[in-house]
């Protein structure tokens, strides 16, 4: 049962299990485990996978597909915008705390108007 929920929840994110391992911090042969079998596999670990993909399995609560997707181009996009901003010096350009965020904001809606995989890569 558990497992249907997770494979489904996946898939829908279309991440992969490589990058589920490396996010949850769960090895990959125990997240494949998990995903066929749950029953040899410790709960914490199974929470940790959970949690990457949008369900609190403590208190059943689940996270939309929409919202774990843009949480994850936000981070994303952060995490490009400071890169660029420490590679091409944009504290030196004057860039404002608006234009920061609008940058962030861009780079999040080019994320999720593209291939979803890409917001699972490593960053």
């Amino acid at each position: 049962m558990i497992q249907t929920i997770l494979n489904k929840r996946r898939r829908r994110l279309r991440i992969t299990v490589p990058a589920l391992a490396r996010m949850s911090g769960v090895p990959t042969a125990t997240v494949r485990q998990l995903l066929v079998d749950p029953t040899g596999v410790r709960f914490e670990h199974v929470v940790a996978v959970g949690r990457v993909l949008g369900l609190d399995l403590a208190t059943a609560r689940r996270v939309s597909v929409n919202r774990v997707l843009r949480d994850r181009a936000l981070a994303k996009a952060r995490y490009v915008a400071r890169f660029v901003q420490g590679t091409q010096g944009l504290e030196a350009a004057a860039v404002d705390p608006a234009g920061y965020e609008r940058i962030i904001e861009v780079a999040a809606q080019a994320l999720l108007a593209g291939n979803k995989r890409k917001l699972w890569d490593e960053d």
